[in-house]
């Protein structure tokens, strides 16, 4: 390294530093009849849940408005967020597949 090199430190006071409990964010599984993966998302608590919809059906290869995603038995709003829920760290959102039908006619 060169002796000339500058780096600046900041030091932070005790106000300044970032809760570790990650009070603005909340960490949510998203369990499927679909698949096996039951990935974990890291969201803003503030932030609306489609972003984690539309990541979930990335990742599960399956396209995010045809599956129903639920919260303690209620059906979840792409626009509500973890903390209009009142969602707290480590919750599970279930995923459903969406059928129409179904009824055996003998």
């Amino acid at each position: 390294m060169d002796s000339n090199a500058r780096v600046r430190v900041k030091e932070e006071t005790e106000d300044e530093v970032a809760p570790t409990n990650g009070s603005s964010y909340i960490n949510l599984k998203v369990i499927s009849n679909l698949n096996n993966l039951d990935p974990y998302f890291r969201v803003r608590r503030d932030h609306p849940l489609l972003r984690v919809m539309i990541s979930w059906g990335v990742r599960s290869k399956v396209e995010y408005n045809t599956v129903r995603f639920t919260y303690d038995g209620v059906r979840i709003d792409a626009n509500q967020t973890p903390n209009d829920l009142n969602m707290e760290d480590d919750d599970c959102i279930d995923a459903w597949t969406e059928q129409l039908g179904g009824h055996l006619i003998i």
